[in-house]
C-alpha cells in the first residue's frame, strides 16, 4: 500500500539514463591524471568521487560525465550474476560503457535515489539476463520500467540525511577497525619475532619446530548439545594487501558424517586454505567438534609455552605467506598444505615461556580491540539496513521540518 502523499512511479520516470564510455587508451596523455573515471570494480563504495583507473584533465574533458547527484548502476559484467552495485556521484564523475548514470529529474533528490536503488537490488537483479559469454547484461528499459513510491522532496532529503548520518558512522567504525588491524600487525611484526623485547626479558630466542610444540588431537565426537558442530569460517584472506587476519573462529555448521573434538584454545586450520589465512584457535569456552578436513592441534607442554604466543606466530601474515607456498596437489587433486610440511615448519620462540605470555596478552588485546569494533560494524550495518526497509517503505515516516515543507 502507497503511503499517503507518495507517488507511485517508475524509476525511468524520476530520473534520466545516460552511458559512459572509455576515452582512447591509445591517447597516453588521456589516462594517470588525478581525475575520476568509474568503472564497475569502483562500486565496492557507494559514494564516489575517487577511481582506480584515473584520467588527465585532458582525458576528462572528452569522456562521458555524470553529474553530482547522479547513480551510477552497472548494466554489465559478471558482477551483475551475484550482485546489482549502485554508487552515488558526490562530485562530477567521468564513467565507462558498463555503467548507465541515472540523473535525478526535478523534485527527485539523488542521494534519495541511490538509496532506494540499493534498498530495491535484490528484486533488479532478478531483471539480469546472461550474454552468449556469460557475462551478466542488465536491460535500461527494464530498470525504467521497474515500479517505486516516492515521497515528497523534503521527505526524501530527510530519508537521505539520515540515512548518510548512519554512512557517516559506518565508515568511521572501518577506519578505526582498519587502524586496529594495522597496530595489530606492526606488532606481531615486532613482538613475535624478538625484534622489540618487552621489559624484563632478555636472552637468545630460538628456531623450533611446529611439530615439537604442537601436538594433532585425533580425538572424535558425536555432535551434542554439549558440543556443536561448528566451522572455520574466514572473514577475508590474510593477504598484505587486505591483512584481515583477525575474525570469528567459529561458527555454527551443517552435520556430518565424522567429526573431530575441539578442545578450549586448540589451533584449527583448514589445509586447502590455509593458504589463504584459514587459521586461528578457539577463544570458546566450551568444547564443539568440526570436520575432519581441519587439522586440530594443541600445546604438547602447556608449562613451556603458550598456546596464545604460538597461534599467533602461525597467524602472522608472512607466516600464511609462507604456508602459501608450501601447497601440495594439482586441480585434480585437492591443493592444500598438510600435516607432515606443518608439522615441520619452523617458529621462532624466546626463551621462556613467562615472554611467551607477556607477549600474547599484549595481542590477545589487540585482537579483542578488533573483534569489539567489527562486531560494532556489523550491528551498524544491520541497524542502517532495518532502517532503510522502514524508511524506503514509508512504514515509518520522518518529521519534516516545516520550513523544507
Amino acid at each position: 500500500m502507497v503511503p499517503k502523499s507518495w507517488q507511485a512511479t517508475q524509476i525511468g520516470d524520476v530520473a534520466t539514463f545516460s552511458s559512459g564510455a572509455t576515452p582512447s587508451k591509445q591517447t597516453v596523455d588521456y589516462w594517470g591524471g588525478g581525475e575520476p573515471w568509474i568503472s564497475g570494480k569502483d562500486l565496492k563504495s557507494h559514494y564516489l568521487s575517487k577511481s582506480i583507473d584515473t584520467l588527465t584533465e585532458k582525458g576528462f574533458a572528452t569522456a562521458k560525465k555524470a553529474p553530482q547527484g547522479a547513480s551510477l548502476i552497472l548494466v554489465r559484467g559478471m558482477t551483475l550474476l551475484k550482485d546489482f552495485p549502485v554508487g552515488y556521484a558526490s562530485r562530477e564523475v567521468a564513467f565507462n560503457q558498463d555503467i548507465k548514470a541515472l540523473v535525478p529529474k526535478k523534485n527527485v533528490d539523488g542521494l534519495f535515489l541511490s538509496f532506494l536503488l540499493v534498498a530495491h537490488k535484490n528484486r533488479i537483479r532478478q531483471l539480469v539476463s546472461t550474454a552468449g559469454h556469460g557475462t551478466g547484461r542488465l536491460d535500461t528499459s527494464l530498470v525504467q520500467g521497474y515500479p517505486i513510491n516516492l515521497p515528497p522532496l523534503p521527505e526524501q532529503k530527510k530519508i537521505a540525511q539520515i540515512l548518510s548520518t548512519w554512512d557517516q558512522a559506518i565508515t568511521a567504525t572501518e577506519s578505526l577497525l582498519e587502524n586496529s588491524q594495522q597496530r595489530k600487525k606492526g606488532l606481531m611484526q615486532q613482538l613475535l619475532t624478538g625484534k622489540k623485547r618487552l621489559p624484563g626479558f632478555e636472552g637468545e630466542w630460538e628456531e623450533v619446530k611446529v611439530g615439537a610444540v604442537l601436538s594433532v588431537r585425533k580425538d572424535k565426537q558425536i555432535p551434542s548439545e554439549d558440543a556443536p558442530l561448528y566451522s572455520l569460517t574466514i572473514e577475508s584472506g590474510i593477504t598484505e594487501k587486505t591483512d584481515r587476519y583477525n575474525r570469528e573462529f567459529l561458527v555454527k555448521d551443517a552435520t556430518e558424517k565424522q567429526y573431530k573434538k575441539v578442545l578450549p584454545k586448540d589451533i584449527v586450520y583448514n589445509p586447502a586454505n590455509l593458504r589463504w589465512g584459514a587459521i586461528n584457535y578457539s577463544r570458546l569456552s566450551h568444547t564443539v567438534v568440526v570436520s575432519p578436513i581441519y587439522e586440530v592441534l594443541y600445546v604438547t607442554e602447556p608449562e613451556k609455552h603458550c598456546l596464545e604466543f604460538l597461534a599467533q606466530s602461525l597467524m602472522r601474515p608472512d607466516q600464511i605467506n609462507r604456508f602459501a607456498s608450501m601447497v601440495e596437489g594439482t586441480l585434480m587433486e585437492r591443493m592444500a598444505v598438510k600435516i607432515g610440511p606443518f608439522l615441520a615448519t619452523r617458529l621462532r620462540v624466546p626463551p621462556s615461556v613467562a615472554e611467551e605470555q607477556a607477549i600474547a596478552t599484549i595481542l590477545t588485546a589487540a585482537d579483542s580491540e578488533i573483534i569489539a569494533l567489527n562486531k560494532r560494524l556489523i550491528a551498524l550495518e544491520q541497524e542502517k539496513k532495518a532502517l532503510m526497509q522502514q524508511l524506503l517503505t514509508g512504514k515509518r515516516r520522518v518529521q519534516v521540518d516545516t520550513e523544507a515543507a
